[in-house]
């Protein structure tokens, strides 16, 4: 492990590929009547093209040396920490129950407190374990996949364990033994998660075991992406000013798609086809890419937990697609970090120059 960077950028793509695969093999099993066509693999392949020519381009012209941020003492994180829990505590009051239990609590479950107190946790766990590890604050990292497990939705668990175990992988706090067993809790957290959610929906007659559901939820992402196709850049943008505005990207997508109300997911290309098309696709693949190399480059202090957080939710994004605000959120603090390093004066940027 300590030879390869196994989470650099390029994970992306085999994450990509993978869920490519799985939903493939779903769409055989389940209710789909046919498997899925040429287009979405093909997109799909050019998607991942695009997305490596920009991560090269950027591993090869460009080198970033970072420096450390001073102003985030121990403390502070400690305590925006504790502050996210006592939020999502208090949503679970306020909501009057437990949504992974029901299904219309869930529906109602990402309040405004919900969308302040996960980014928080995200921030305030991983800056406090990449500046100031201690083991004891792995204890604050099970406390809250707990809490926001509580919501009903996997991809919170995934994102707190997922984001966190990348962080103590690049502190080289990942010893054989604690990597297993760390991706079995992460594999068992959000399966699980997954089939009691399902199985809390109201009216719903599925017999699928945790693992078939996985399956099954892959091959349906990628059939709604496969509906989307001939649709391409038919929203004209639409999608994209609700990600920054009012109302639910996903359920508008369920309407326009499948023409009834259903919150879904399209996966990663799926928002950017219908509002932009292939152009679209294009300059979020490209951005994704360039963005990627160069916050995986600062990986320093607060810089391992910023990658980290962004990777995984860039990696959930392959299934749910990029219409949630406060990820983007979380974006544009990497940006305002490297910004930071720069006007610091502590971080050099340097073109390389090609041999002759």
């Amino acid at each position: 492990m300590k030879n390869h960077d196994f989470f650099n950028p390029s994970i992306a793509v085999v994450a990509i590929l993978a869920f490519l695969a799985m939903g493939y093999i779903g769409s055989f099993n389940y209710r789909f009547e046919d498997p899925l066509n040429s287009n979405v693999i093909l997109t799909v392949i050019f998607s991942c093209t695009v997305f490596i020519i920009s991560l090269i381009t950027i591993q090869y012209k460009i080198t970033l040396e970072s420096s450390e941020i001073d102003y985030l003492s121990e403390k502070l994180l400690l305590i925006l920490t504790i502050v996210a829990l006592i939020l999502q505590a208090l949503n679970l009051v306020l909501l009057g129950g437990i949504p992974l239990f029901n299904s219309e609590l869930k529906a109602n479950a990402t309040t405004n407190i919900w969308r302040i107190a996960y980014p928080l946790f995200l921030i305030g766990v991983n800056f406090l374990l990449a500046k100031y590890y201690n083991r004891k604050y792995l204890i604050l990292v099970m406390l809250g996949a707990l809490i926001f497990g509580l919501n009903g939705y996997r991809t919170s668990v995934l994102g707190i364990l997922g984001s966190t175990f990348i962080t103590l992988y690049y502190l080289d706090k990942i010893s054989r033994k604690f990597g297993i067993l760390f991706i079995a809790i992460i594999i068992a957290g959000i399966a699980g998660i997954g089939y009691i959610a399902s199985q809390s929906i109201i009216g719903q007659t599925w017999t699928l075991n945790p693992l078939e559901l996985i399956f099954y939820r892959a091959g349906f992402t990628l059939e709604v992406f496969e509906k989307i196709i001939p649709l391409a850049g038919t929203t004209n943008g639409k999608i994209l000013s609700m990600i920054f505005s009012s109302g639910s990207p996903r359920t508008f997508i369920g309407e326009y798609v499948l023409h009834y109300t259903v919150c879904l997911t399209s996966t990663l290309f799926g928002p950017v086809m219908l509002d932009f098309g292939y152009v679209g696709l294009t300059v979020q693949m490209l951005f994704m890419g360039t963005f990627l190399g160069l916050i995986h480059k600062i990986k320093k202090g607060i810089g391992i937990g910023i990658y980290s957080i962004i990777l995984t939710h860039t990696l959930i994004w392959i299934e749910t697609g990029p219409t949630d605000i406060m990820i983007w959120f979380l974006y544009l603090i990497g940006l305002i970090y490297l910004i930071i390093i720069y006007r610091k004066g502590k971080s050099g940027v340097k073109l390389k120059t090609q041999p002759k």
